[in-house]
């Protein structure tokens, strides 16, 4: 019997992630067991030290086997805890730590950049013109000049900042916490307005990329009133989280013709109904969920991971730990 056990019970694919974190564990010298539903909660989390949570998808039943156990650490497989059953983790007493952004703001960022170019590009209605030899005939939009709103200027925030300035775009963020003008110059940033003035700020924004953690603070923080507030034929990217929008009235906008599309890669239900108008919409560009889905992501995840399980094996402190500050 190992000292780790790995869960995963959620509906995302289990591979690549699950052999990444295999071989971080065995580089170090660390044997584990994979958690099984079928099998009784107590006899799985006995004698366990850390629980490796791949994607923070834990629910009540597992954090009170846990603290049962006395598990002394709680390791989320990524940087988002909605998903988890984060009182009672937070009121079990066992320390929880997860990946940091850091890890997946270049995969987000790119990611960002692409739904963004796929929608101004058509590009979803290139291949259809290709196979009926319509040619010559696109009309797509450029982004030099035009005006980006970040909404969230954290790890992934900033490399997309970064990145759309190199595309000659005006970059506003929009953040809670203050940005220094020496960190605003180092990513392109023009300007940086608190979370207060964000419908200022989408009056600007010919583009609006959403970068922030999900809580009730920012649940739907782009709502029909948000919509509203932008610009015509502004166009919306969303790579954080889908309740972070309003769906139904993102779709609204979107069927007026006063937004003039989107690039989304999550959803407030996922997976994403098939019969959701967003799928028939030509000027809304999907993916289902992969913007971090990285191979450079998945050893990133899978070294942090492996190395905060072994400072806890030695009895050490945890990186990256979570404070009840920090939601």
């Amino acid at each position: 019997m190992s000292d780790v056990l790995i869960l995963h019970v959620a509906d995302s694919a289990l591979e690549p992630i699950y052999s990444e974190i295999i071989g971080a564990l065995n580089e170090r010298g660390i044997a584990s067991d994979f958690f099984s539903a079928d099998r009784p909660f107590e006899d799985q989390f006995a004698g366990k030290v850390v629980v490796i949570d791949i994607g923070g998808w834990g629910r009540a039943e597992h954090v009170a086997a846990g603290k049962a156990a006395g598990v002394q650490l709680w390791q989320v497989v990524g940087y988002g805890l909605d998903h988890l059953a984060l009182d009672e983790v937070m009121a079990s007493g066992i320390p929880l730590a997860r990946i940091p952004g850091s890890s997946t703001a270049i995969a987000l960022a790119e990611h960002a950049m692409y739904l963004l170019l796929a929608v101004v590009k058509q590009a979803n209605l290139a291949r259809p013109a290709l196979m009926e030899q319509h040619f010559f005939d696109g009309d797509a939009l450029e982004l030099d000049g035009r005006t980006i709103a970040i909404v969230g200027l954290g790890a992934s925030g900033r490399e997309l900042a970064r990145r759309a300035s190199g595309f000659g775009m005006r970059v506003i963020g929009v953040d809670v916490v203050a940005v220094s003008p020496a960190d605003q110059a180092a990513i392109g940033v023009e300007r940086c307005e608190s979370i207060d003035r964000l419908h200022e700020v989408l009056a600007e924004a010919d583009v609006v990329s959403l970068h922030l953690p999900l809580n009730s603070a920012t649940r739907h923080v782009l709502n029909a009133g948000a919509f509203q507030a932008m610009k015509a034929g502004a166009i919306v990217v969303n790579v954080a989280r889908g309740q972070l929008i309003d769906e139904a009235a993102l779709v609204d906008a979107l069927k007026t013709g006063h937004l003039g599309g989107a690039g989304l890669d999550v959803f407030e239900v996922e997976p994403l109904p098939l019969n959701s108008p967003l799928l028939s919409m030509p000027n809304v560009v999907v993916t289902p969920h992969w913007a971090a889905a990285t191979r450079a992501t998945m050893e990133r995840r899978a070294q942090i991971t492996a190395n905060n399980v072994r400072l806890a094996l030695d009895g050490g402190p945890a990186e990256h730990l979570v404070r009840l500050a920090d939601l």
